[in-house]
């Protein structure tokens, strides 16, 4: 197991609370779509 499928487990979306899920090296909130990138293995969950 990866670290980030170990983080998914924690992880959450931070406009909905929703959970992530990894999608072709993106993360993506499983209850209101929004696309977060991965730059260099960090996990980018900032707002805009």
């Amino acid at each position: 197991m990866s670290w980030i499928e170990k983080y998914l487990e924690i992880l959450q979306c931070p406009y909905c609370g929703g959970d992530l899920y990894l999608d072709s090296n993106k993360l993506v909130c499983k209850k209101c779509k929004r696309v977060f990138d991965i730059i260099e293995g960090i996990p980018i969950l900032l707002r805009r």
